[in-house]
Order: structure tokens, then C-alpha cells, then sequence
């Protein structure tokens, strides 16, 4: 299953696209925006995934949080904010209001999240641990749905985990809360606030702090 249309942002900014997907069947319980103020501007992909990226690929988010432009090529983006008491989670979707879903004819379907922290100019995004999870819907300690996928299809020399986690808004609450653990330690993405691209003829715009 293609991770759409959270992939298509993922691709929009590095290039790369996953293949395990964990679906959750609401959002946690919180307060939800679709604009955060500190979303829009120039923001260069670094260090999570392998070596920083040519500031060529830097990403511009556009005021209203509705489309992001990356080598000159524009692309809607929706983006969904809900922050709990635990933590701060993210949502990237499009407008057709579609759910995610996973399992034979789509029968499980839901969310993808990441778990979503910003410092000053850098926002980390965290992926789900899909393969713990699929360990724990296994164990019955996470009640859900979990199928494995291998062989010639999957183009990855890991296991590829669809993962379909249960409950209403609140349940997932708790969950996260007990079981912090369901997101990665370590961030998917790293994304650092940079001077916007100077129009054409402009000097470019000189570094934080004058150097």
C-alpha cells in the first residue's frame, strides 16, 4: 500500500518513500489546527535521514499551510496539528477528506500519524515504530489489526509492517500515553527554518547572525 498522501510529502522533501504504515482508527483526543503560525517559510531538510540535502531541495510551505513548492515544483499539502497533554501530533493529508486504510479491500482505516516537535526554527517528525507495534497487536497488548508483507513485491530488505490501531479519540489518548514507546526514539525527518530563496537578481539573503 502506498503511503499516500503522507508520502507524497515525504517525497516532495527527501525523495524517499516508505513502505510499513500504521493506521491509526482516530486521532488522539486534543486541540486541533490545520495552520500552525510557525508552518509557513523556506525549510531545509537535515540530518534524520542520512547526510543533509542541497539547499536546492529546501521545501516552501505557503502562508495558508494549503500547498508546499519544492525545485520549483508546487503540490497541495493539508496538514493537521493535534496537540494533547502528552505531545503534539501530525497529520498530513489532502483535501479529498479520504482515510488511510490498510488490510483486504481497504477494510481497516484511519490516520497516519506522526509524533511532531518544534524548537525555535527546527521541527523534528517522528514515525511510528511499525514493527514494535505489529509486536504488541500480536501480544494483545495494543488492540488492532496487523498484516506482514515480503517476497518480490516489496522493494525493501525489511519486513513491511501494516499495522491498523484501534479506538476512539480518547482511547488513543490513553494509549499514547501508556505507551509512549509506539513512536520512534529517533526522528524520521528533521526540518530546519531557512532565509527565504531570493528573487531573481537578488543577493541571497546572509545567515543568522551576520556570519
Amino acid at each position: 500500500m502506498a503511503r499516500l498522501p503522507l508520502l507524497a510529502m515525504l517525497a516532495l522533501l527527501l525523495g524517499v518513500a516508505g513502505c510499513s504504515t500504521t493506521v491509526f482508527e482516530s486521532l488522539p483526543a486534543g486541540t486541533a489546527t490545520d495552520c500552525d503560525p510557525a508552518w509557513p517559510g523556506r525549510w531545509q531538510p537535515e540530518g534524520a535521514i542520512g547526510e543533509a540535502l542541497p539547499a536546492r531541495e529546501a521545501v516552501e510551505i505557503a502562508a495558508d499551510c494549503r500547498s508546499a513548492t519544492s525545485k520549483g515544483e508546487r503540490k497541495p499539502l493539508h496538514l493537521t496539528l493535534v496537540a494533547t497533554r502528552d505531545g503534539q501530533y501530525l497529520q498530513l493529508h489532502d483535501d479529498s477528506g479520504k482515510p488511510d486504510c490498510i488490510g483486504k479491500d481497504k477494510a481497516h482505516c484511519g490516520h497516519v500519524l506522526f509524533r511532531y516537535e518544534r524548537s525555535g526554527d527546527t521541527i523534528r517528525l517522528y514515525d511510528v515504530d511499525h514493527a514494535r507495534v505489529a509486536a504488541e497487536i500480536g501480544s494483545k497488548k495494543i488492540r488492532g489489526y496487523s498484516e506482514r508483507q515480503d517476497g518480490g513485491e516489496v522493494k525493501t530488505d525489511k519486513p513491511v509492517h501494516h499495522n491498523f490501531i484501534a479506538g476512539d479519540g480518547e482511547h488513543i489518548t490513553r494509549l499514547l500515553h501508556r505507551r509512549p514507546q509506539v513512536f520512534a526514539s529517533e526522528p524520521l525527518l528533521v526540518l530546519q527554518r531557512v532565509p527565504a530563496a531570493p528573487a531573481a537578481g537578488e543577493a541571497p539573503a546572509p545567515p543568522p547572525g551576520g556570519q
